[in-house]
C-alpha cells in the first residue's frame, strides 16, 4: 500500500492542487447525478493533473479503478492533494 508521509515538508515545491481541488472533488462528491464510475474517472483526472512521479499516480490512479465504493475513490484522491500539499498522508 502507501507510505505514510514522515514529516509536514510539502512533498512538491508547487503544489499543483490544494485547496481548490479538494473544494471541486468534495462538491463533485456530493452529486447524485454522477454515477461510481464517472466519479473515479474524476479522481483519477485529479492525481495525473497533480505533480509528482508518474510511477506513483499510476499506482494510485490503479488503486482508485480498483476501489470498491465512492468513499474510497475519494479518499485516495484527497490523500493525493493533502500529500502534496505537505498535511502528512
Amino acid at each position: 500500500m502507501f507510505n505514510t508521509q514522515t514529516n509536514s515538508r510539502p512533498r512538491l515545491e508547487n503544489d499543483t492542487l490544494g485547496n481548490d481541488s479538494l473544494q471541486r472533488l468534495y462538491a463533485i462528491f456530493e452529486q447524485k447525478t454522477i454515477d461510481d464510475g464517472q466519479f473515479k474517472q474524476v479522481c483519477k483526472d485529479v492525481v495525473q493533473n497533480g505533480g509528482g512521479r508518474q510511477g506513483k499516480k499510476d499506482e494510485i490512479i490503479r488503486s482508485i479503478g480498483l476501489a470498491t465504493s465512492r468513499q474510497r475513490s475519494l479518499k485516495l484522491a484527497q490523500d493525493f492533494i493533502l500529500a502534496g500539499m505537505g498535511l502528512g498522508v
